[in-house]
């Protein structure tokens, strides 16, 4: 995978942008769906949908039926909060790569979180309590991760300001039990609108471990998906780019309105899958 092929893919001219009644379509569809199919789960559960999820349940739906393990910090949860901010940091030239922004990053975190209590990525007291040998394998796979997406895009073709991380979009369905769908991308870039009216349109660039698998334009469609509903008043996003760097592939999926249809669908057979799995631990 070449940094200026991946580039190219991201800032390609646009398609036509979709209309507001397709995507009403698709939240029509949702709100329809969705409440008859958890009115049975017990009182106090809910569902949260991501990325995450849509691909176990459609490479792993036995892990459904398994009981979640308690949380606990570990390197693969900082990894990307850090490594996205090693990114800015080199982006806005305060250091030349995330190699040696991590430490430094990290070292303000901890200190701000020690002097006034505020954690601005929540893994502060964790990282704060650490041996240090831990401590070094924690900047040691943010780097590599930062390093790895940072070396594998062309940032001097971006002329608009990019948003690297950020909260993640979310849109929550009026139902008995809360169903909520979570977004999350690496990288929002605007793009220029060829479509006359200078209408706004924006790639978002997610990324992933392992390789890209069958179902790869939904599981991307689905990123759109979120964005849309979370902000009505703004367009879908054009495009969405996957990045799977441990393979040194990447796949892109214009957004039609073909494509947010079968995202939403793929949601609704999840929120199925979810469901039954969860109904068949009820004792």
């Amino acid at each position: 995978m070449r940094a200026h092929e991946l580039t190219a893919a991201i800032l390609a001219p646009p398609l036509a942008p979709i209309g507001h009644g397709d995507r009403q379509l698709v939240r029509h569809n949702l709100t329809n769906a969705i409440p008859a199919m958890v009115e049975n789960l017990p009182l106090g559960d809910q569902v949260v949908v991501t990325l995450a999820m849509l691909r176990q349940v459609a490479r792993d739906p036995a892990a459904l039926s398994r009981p979640e393990e308690p949380f606990a910090w570990k390197p693969a949860f900082v990894r990307r909060s850090l490594g996205l901010s090693a990114m800015d940091a080199c982006i806005n030239h305060r250091f030349s790569s995330p190699t040696e922004a991590v430490g430094p990053i990290a070292d303000q975190a901890v200190s701000e979180w020690s002097r006034t209590g505020w954690r601005t990525f929540h893994w502060e007291p964790w990282i704060a309590a650490l041996h240090p040998a831990a401590r070094s394998a924690v900047m040691a796979e943010a780097a590599t991760w930062a390093t790895t997406l940072w070396s594998s895009i062309d940032w001097h073709r971006f002329d608009s300001p990019l948003r690297l991380g950020g909260p993640d979009d979310q849109w929550a369905c009026t139902a008995a039990r809360t169903v909520r769908l979570k977004g999350r991308s690496e990288l929002q870039v605007p793009l220029e609108a060829t479509h006359g009216g200078g209408a706004e349109s924006t790639a978002l660039v997610s990324v992933a471990a392992g390789i890209p698998r069958t179902g790869w334009e939904t599981e991307l469609g689905f990123l759109a998906l979120v964005a849309s509903l979370r902000s009505p008043s703004r367009p879908v996003p054009s495009r969405v780019v996957g990045l799977w760097p441990d393979a040194g592939q990447y796949r892109s999926v214009d957004i039609t309105s073909g494509v947010l249809t079968a995202a939403g669908d793929r949601v609704i057979a999840c929120i199925g899958a979810v469901v039954d799995a969860r109904m068949s631990m009820v004792v």
